[in-house]
């Protein structure tokens, strides 16, 4: 029988600084007379999706949408329209997959209402438009995430009962029930941890940093829960960013890290705080970035279903910017939770200058279990296009000497590489006694299943996992005294 293991340590060599990441390949471009910007990504399978603003959105009324079915390889883009009606003004437009595949795309339309859009066919057409936000309030800033197929989205309100608000459906958009979760408004930043808890960012016009949590799935936002990060964000727009970005996420249920541009140094920097007990108590904030000089900007993190954070973000060496400053989008990555971060390297294959000043107040990176995936817009062709690139997980984190002697994990997992039948035997190896768990993921990074086995003794321990999906490729994750995964693909 054939076994196919992936140990956490990793083999290879790589003498540039954009390895593992691949070439930058155009994923959105409408027109050279238009600057695509400020955009979001989402996936399923071999299917990529983007969709960003652009910086004539005031005469442009509609959306480039990008779409690959070939994982990122090629793309072609279309103008994405309101099937239901005119195209007015857009804004801050959002995009997401959910357990069964679907792609939910949230436009902000003009700041006077959000409205939801679905695909069931894989980004061919869209369907079933609803209004997220309360018709005739004045909105703006909305982003969103999924626990399992139920969505989560929130966004400011400036009128009426102003605050920060949340939208919940359990039926892929088709109706929604929302609630103010704070009287504060501004930027937020939404995201989820392995349990299911939920976590949103704010960055108030005042210059405060909250972390607001729900471990209910959005229904209460206990006021225990809600923790004051920092009293002195500060930040003045410039050429190229124009907004003290926020972002959140949790790479376990006991690691939670936000970032925020911010200018207390003096120019643009991104920083972070993180917390080692799921959102109870925070750190101070420190610098992300590896860079001082110049400005950083655009700071985005995203977790891994194995609990690294990854992090993007915008570095221009001049500062103050302006439309000569030449532009690169750096990576960092932590294995720890936040408390130390990997070198940055860039992601772009050129330098660019950027022919307007609106390049879009983020560009995300987002994970499977598989691939690391993020879009930018870059000037590499004289107006602002979407840019895309991809690394697998199991590269990033390369070293230089490829003859290191390798150090043997004191935990193995085994499991067949294919496998026919019901249940899929698993064998776990400690060198030691250890507490362990075992938990079950699609190719898309959901978690399916998760065991705790308790406290193991040392040796060999064979289990048999039932009741899993067939016809899938599966990754099993063992967390002990270290973590390793193993790939099973199960066939009828």
């Amino acid at each position: 029988m054939k076994y196919l293991v992936l140990l956490g340590f990793f083999l290879a060599g790589a003498a540039l600084a954009d390895p593992p990441w691949s070439a930058a390949v155009k994923s959105a471009d409408v027109g050279d007379t238009i600057n695509e910007g400020e955009s979001c990504i989402a996936f399923s399978g071999q299917n990529v999706y983007c969709v960003c603003n652009v910086a004539e959105r005031g005469r442009v009324a509609v959306i480039p949408f990008g779409r690959s079915t070939d994982g990122g390889a090629t793309w072609t883009t279309t103008w994405w329209r309101d099937p239901t009606g005119p195209d007015p003004w857009h804004s801050d437009p959002v995009l997401l997959t959910d357990d069964t595949g679907y792609v939910h795309l949230f436009v902000q339309f003009s700041t006077d209402l959000i409205r939801h859009y679905l695909s069931t066919d894989n980004g061919q057409t869209w369907c079933d438009s609803s209004d997220v936000s309360q018709p005739g309030a004045v909105v703006d800033k909305p982003w969103a995430t999924s626990v399992g197929n139920t969505i989560h989205i929130c966004w400011q309100q400036l009128s009426g009962s102003s605050g920060i608000y949340l939208a919940r459906s359990s039926d892929a958009g088709r109706t929604w029930t929302r609630a103010r979760i704070d009287s504060r408004t501004y930027i937020t930043g939404i995201c989820r941890n392995p349990a299911g808890d939920l976590f949103i960012s704010l960055r108030t016009f005042d210059g405060d940093l909250h972390v607001f949590k729900s471990t209910d799935g959005g229904e209460t936002w206990p006021v225990g829960l809600k923790k004051t990060i920092d009293t002195q964000c500060t930040y003045t727009s410039g050429w190229g960013d124009r907004a003290p970005m926020t972002c959140i996420a949790a790479p376990d249920n006991d690691h939670v890290i936000v970032t925020v541009v911010d200018q207390r140094h003096g120019n643009w920097d991104v920083l972070y705080s993180r917390s080692t007990d799921g959102g109870a108590n925070w750190s101070t904030l420190s610098r992300l970035n590896d860079s001082t000089a110049g400005g950083q900007c655009k700071g985005w993190v995203e977790a891994d279903v194995y609990g690294r954070v990854h992090a993007l973000w915008y570095h221009t060496p001049a500062w103050p910017t302006s439309i000569t400053s030449r532009w690169s989008v750096r990576y960092q990555y932590s294995d720890d939770g936040g408390a130390t971060w990997s070198p940055s390297i860039r992601l772009n294959d050129t330098t660019f200058t950027s022919p307007v000043d609106f390049m879009g107040e983020y560009h995300i990176i987002e994970t499977d279990s598989q691939y690391a995936r993020c879009v930018w817009a870059g000037g590499r062709e004289g107006d602002l296009d979407l840019w895309y690139a991809q690394a697998e997980l199991t590269a990033i984190g390369i070293e230089e000497n490829p003859f290191r002697p390798v150090r043997l994990p004191a935990v193995t997992i085994t499991v067949p590489g294919l496998f026919h039948g019901a249940a899929l035997p698993v064998e776990v190896a400690l060198q030691q006694p250890a507490s362990a768990r075992l938990a079950v993921f699609d190719a898309a990074g959901r978690e399916l299943r998760r065991l705790e086995l308790g406290r193991l003794a040392a040796g060999s321990h064979r289990l048999v996992l039932e009741g899993l999906p067939r016809r899938q490729t599966l990754f099993i994750r063992l967390d002990a005294t270290e973590t390793v995964t193993a790939r099973a693909t199960l066939l009828d």
